[in-house]
């Protein structure tokens, strides 16, 4: 249906019509329980009870019948959590968007270099590097994630971004950024048509009014911002833009759905192991015989009396931990190697010695980047809707930028981390150039020392310049 249409049913179906989803909405609750380590199965009580200790036997009479029953008490159990999930994803997380995607546009345009330059000052403005981690955390453990743009008014930050383009009136407002995901206590409802085109997007919410929770419903399209109560309208408002001012990206599953069982099983394996330790820690003797008496008790020397041939032995523990740790090192592996993780604590990186530097980390990191490239399908889409949806905005903000904002050209590259040794780097640039395949420009960019390339081109002619005129 579309949007006129669906405004004209009444506000209870005209809800329902937009909560209708092409996707299930996510389970928060599960993918909570396997994001916090406190609400893993091993911190279950009913999934892991505790242990059940007899401290007094049963009294029985002659003929076997019960007078006192035994008394028994619940001992806590060791319960060891792993948060894999959370490391898991915050290295993906690191590896894909840790170096902030590039924003390339090929143009000499001098206004277009302008909108350029605007762009990249409101997302500096509105911190998009550290959003970015915030996005990428939730899209892989929350199975979706949306981001709202709103105006505040603000005429100081266009005063700092346009002094150089000197326009004659500076916008009042400012652009500004929020997100909304299941763990931060929002369903999401996104509207598509039958081609895949957003024509609303919904957002269910609770705020605490007078002390009591309220349930809100807030609906945005390609105009307006209209917030529900008990089905009937709140408020209503124009939002400002000639697009719908949010961008949403979803998963099937969560990232690390496919180690949820190794995860639980090396939980279980660790607090298993925690318990037989404590159970076996002290030395336990087994006596054969009758033991009389213990001499010299509590002192460093005790004498232990016996007769009638006993004998007394240390319980020795047959079973070797390194069964337990083969299987807790295999699962761990096969973990990280699922999901095409490395392990970069020290420990590990400290075992691959001085050797790996520079070319050698991209063969160690391999697997990594391959994982970036598959995150890149959907997330590069997702970072280029937000970079055309800024460039329209920025042509309503400031009408003199309307026409660049309808004929710029801005991508997104996403730059995967790496450990980069910057002599390799320059080498390599000089050898290109030197070589005739690289021009000095694609020389600078080879070297990586700046990402103001024209500007850098520049400074070089006038040095060799200056330093020809002094030959």
């Amino acid at each position: 249906m579309k949007i006129e249409e669906i405004n004209l049913l009444p506000i209870p179906e005209r809800i329902a019509e937009l909560k209708k989803r092409k996707t299930p909405l996510p389970d928060r609750d599960a993918l909570l329980a396997d994001w916090d380590a406190d609400l893993h199965d091993v911190m279950n009580i009913e999934k892991r009870p505790k242990r059940k200790i007899q401290i007094e036997p049963a009294v029985t009479d002659h003929n076997g019948k019960v007078i006192t029953p035994a008394r028994y008490e619940f001992k806590e159990v060791n319960r060891i959590t792993i948060p894999l999930e959370q490391d898991i994803v915050n290295v993906q997380t690191a590896f894909t968007v840790g170096n902030e995607p590039k924003l390339i546009c090929e143009t000499e345009d001098k206004r277009e270099l302008d909108m350029l330059d605007i762009v990249r000052r409101i997302c500096r403005q509105n911190k998009i590097k550290y959003l970015n981690k915030r996005i990428m955390r939730s899209w892989l453990s929350e199975k979706e994630v949306a981001e709202y743009w709103y105006t505040v008014e603000d005429s100081g930050f266009w005063r700092k971004i346009l002094r150089k383009i000197a326009p004659s009136v500076f916008p009042k407002k400012k652009m500004k950024v929020t997100l909304w995901s299941p763990f931060r206590g929002d369903k999401l409802y996104p509207y598509f048509d039958e081609y895949g085109d957003m024509l609303a997007f919904s957002r269910e919410y609770k705020v605490t009014e007078n002390g009591k929770p309220v349930e809100k419903f807030m609906v945005i399209d390609s105009s307006n911002v209209t917030i529900y109560r008990d089905n009937q309208i709140e408020s209503t408002f124009k939002h400002g833009f000639i697009k719908i001012p949010v961008n949403y990206i979803y998963r099937d599953k969560p990232y690390c759905h496919k180690i949820r069982t190794i995860r639980n099983r090396i939980e279980t394996l660790l607090s298993n192991f925690a318990d037989c330790l404590d159970y076996n820690f002290f030395p336990k003797l087994t006596a054969k015989g009758e033991v009389v008496d213990i001499l010299n008790r509590g002192t460093g020397s005790e004498i232990v009396k016996l007769e009638n041939g006993a004998e007394i032995s240390y319980l020795t523990w047959q079973q070797s931990p390194e069964m337990a740790k083969m299987e807790l090192d295999n699962l761990t592996e096969r973990a990280y190697s699922l999901t095409n993780t490395p392990r970069v604590s020290l420990e590990y990186m400290k075992n691959t010695g001085n050797a790996v530097s520079g070319k050698a980390f991209r063969y160690v990191f391999m697997g990594a980047h391959m994982q970036v490239s598959n995150h890149a399908e959907d997330l590069e889409e997702y970072l280029q809707r937000r970079v055309n949806f800024l460039v329209s905005a920025v042509g309503v903000l400031y009408p003199s930028m309307k026409d660049v904002s309808e004929t710029i050209d801005i991508e997104v590259e996403i730059v995967p981390f790496m450990i980069d040794n910057r002599s390799e780097n320059i080498s390599d640039a000089v050898n290109a150039v030197g070589g005739g395949i690289a021009s000095r420009k694609q020389g600078v960019i080879l070297a990586g020392l700046t990402d103001a390339i024209n500007d850098e081109l520049e400074l070089i002619d006038q040095q060799n310049t200056i330093e020809k005129g002094e030959e």
